[in-house]
C-alpha cells in the first residue's frame, strides 16, 4: 500500500436488526418461512466487514413449486433491502445458503456438520430450541471429523492473495486485507482443529480463538488477533510490506505446529508428519462419502440460487455483482448437475456415469421426458457464449433455467433418500 492508510470508524451494529427485519420481510413474502439462522455466533459479526450467512428453516408442506416461489421472492425482498439501505450492501452479499425442513432438520440423511455452527435468531422458538436439543444430543462421529479435516486441508496453506477480493466494503475497503487473513483464512482451521481437539463441533470464530489459546502454543497469535479485532482493524503498521509478508508467515506457522499437534487426532485418514495441503486432500479424495452424501453435497445449495442470481442481476447502483455472477456461473453447473446426476447413478444402479449418460438413464425410469428436458435446458445453457458486458443478462437465463431444473432436482432427491434409506448403492 502507498499512502497513509485512512480508517473508517467502526459503525454501529445493526445485525440484529438487520436479521429480524430480513426474516419479517421474507416471511411475509414466503409464510412457510418458520425460522432464521445464521452461522457463527452475534460476536463474529463484525461492523463493517461481515456479510451474513442466511439460513432459513421452512415448514414440512413446502412443496417444490413452493421452494422456486421462496428462492424468487427472497430474491425480490433482499434486493429491495438492498437498495433501501445502501449501509447494509456487505451484509448482504447474497441469498441465504442451505435452507431445509424441519423434517429435514432431524433426517440422518440430512446431516451436516455446519449444523452445529448455525445460530438460531428468529422464528418459532420452541422448533429453534428442540433443533438445539437434537443437535447437542449427537456424538462426534466420523462425518463430522471428515468435515473438519476437509476444511482445513483446504485452508492449510499460505495465504492466497488472489482468493478473495474485496468487494461492496464501502469506506471499509483499507480495514479488508487484515479481516480477509484472519477471519476468512485463519479462524475456519483454526475451528476445525480445535473440534478435533475438543471432539466436539465448535460454532464460533472467536470462541475457536480462545479455545486456541489453551490447546495450542503460541497464543500471542490469537491476543494479537483479539487486539486487533477490538481496534476494528485500525492498526496501519500491519498492513505495510514486510510486516504484511511476516504476519502472513506467522499465521501459517501457526496451522503447521496444530497441524502436528491435531494430527495423531485424526483418523479419517493417515496423516503423515509434515503432510502438505495437497498431500492431505489427495488422500480425503481417496474417501467415499458414499453416493447419497454426495448427491446432497451438490443439491443442498441449490433451492435458493435461482433468486440469489436474479438479485445479482439487478441494477443496484451501490452493489457490484459481477465477480459474485461470475463465481456463481463457474461452479452451478458442476454443483448441481454433474455431482448430482453422477451421484445418482451410484446411487441408483452402482454404476460409474458421466452426468450425461446419468441423465439419460434417469429419463423414463425417474424423471418423464418433460424433466428430461428440463434437465438438459439447465445444463446446455452454460456452454452458451456472451459478451462480459451481457453476464447480468445471462444470469437470467440461467435463473430462468434453473426453475423447473430445481423442481426435477427435489423430485430426483425424493428417489434417492427412498433409495439410501433401503442401503441400496450406499
Amino acid at each position: 500500500m502507498s499512502g497513509p492508510l485512512q480508517f473508517t470508524a467502526r459503525p454501529t451494529n445493526m445485525f440484529e436488526r438487520h436479521i429480524r427485519e430480513y426474516y419479517e420481510r421474507s416471511r411475509e413474502a414466503c409464510p412457510q418461512i418458520e425460522a432464521i439462522y445464521g452461522k457463527w455466533r452475534f460476536e463474529d459479526l463484525i461492523p463493517g466487514m461481515s456479510d451474513f450467512d442466511t439460513r432459513f428453516v421452512v415448514s414440512d408442506d413446502t412443496t417444490p413449486e413452493d421452494w422456486v416461489n421462496i428462492s424468487r421472492e427472497v430474491g425480490r425482498v433482499h434486493a429491495d433491502i438492498c437498495r433501501e439501505h445502501p449501509d447494509r450492501v456487505r451484509i448482504l452479499e447474497h441469498l441465504p445458503g442451505i435452507n431445509l425442513t424441519w423434517q429435514e432438520t432431524r433426517d440422518g440423511t440430512f446431516y451436516y456438520p455446519e449444523f452445529h455452527q448455525w445460530t438460531g435468531y428468529f422464528g418459532f422458538d420452541h422448533r429453534i430450541v428442540n433443533f438445539g436439543e437434537y443437535l447437542a444430543g449427537l456424538p462426534w462421529n466420523r462425518t463430522d471429523e471428515l468435515f473438519c479435516v476437509k476444511k482445513f486441508a483446504l485452508y492449510f496453506t499460505p495465504y492466497d492473495r488472489e482468493i478473495d477480493p474485496p468487494i461492496n466494503l464501502g469506506d471499509f475497503e483499507s480495514k479488508y486485507p487484515l479481516h480477509s487473513r484472519f477471519m476468512h483464512y485463519f479462524c475456519p482451521p483454526v475451528q476445525c482443529a480445535v473440534s478435533i481437539m475438543k471432539q466436539r463441533m465448535v460454532r464460533g470464530k472467536a470462541e475457536s480463538l480462545r479455545l486456541a489459546r489453551d490447546l495450542f502454543p503460541n497464543g500471542r497469535i490469537v491476543d494479537k488477533i483479539f487486539d486487533v479485532l477490538d481496534r476494528h482493524y485500525e492498526t496501519p503498521d500491519l498492513y505495510v510490506e514486510p510486516r504484511l509478508t511476516e504476519l502472513e508467515t506467522e499465521l501459517f506457522d501457526y496451522l503447521k505446529t496444530v497441524f502436528e499437534i491435531i494430527r495423531p487426532e485424526i483418523t479419517v485418514i493417515n496423516a503423515a508428519p509434515g503432510d502438505t495441503s495437497k498431500e492431505l486432500r489427495n488422500k480425503l479424495g481417496a474417501l467415499s462419502s458414499g453416493a447419497f452424501g454426495k448427491f446432497y453435497e451438490g443439491a443442498k445449495f441449490c433451492r435458493l440460487m435461482m433468486g440469489r442470481l436474479l438479485f445479482y442481476a439487478e441494477d443496484i447502483p451501490h452493489f457490484d455483482s459481477t465477480w459474485l455472477i461470475g463465481h456463481e456461473l463457474r461452479r452451478i453447473r458442476k454443483l448441481f448437475f454433474e455431482t448430482t446426476f453422477s451421484a445418482f447413478a451410484r446411487l441408483a444402479w452402482e454404476d460409474d456415469l458421466s452426468p450425461e449418460d446419468a441423465l439419460e438413464r434417469c429419463r423414463g425410469e425417474f424423471l418423464s421426458d418433460a424433466d428430461y428436458r428440463d434437465v438438459k435446458a439447465y445444463a446446455d445453457i452454460f456452454g452458451e457464449k456472451y459478451e462480459p458486458a451481457e453476464i447480468k443478462q445471462f444470469a437470467v437465463r440461467v435463473a430462468d433455467a434453473m426453475a423447473p431444473f430445481q423442481m426435477v432436482l427435489e423430485k430426483l432427491g425424493v428417489f434417492a433418500r427412498t433409495i439410501a434409506r433401503e442401503g441400496n448403492g450406499d
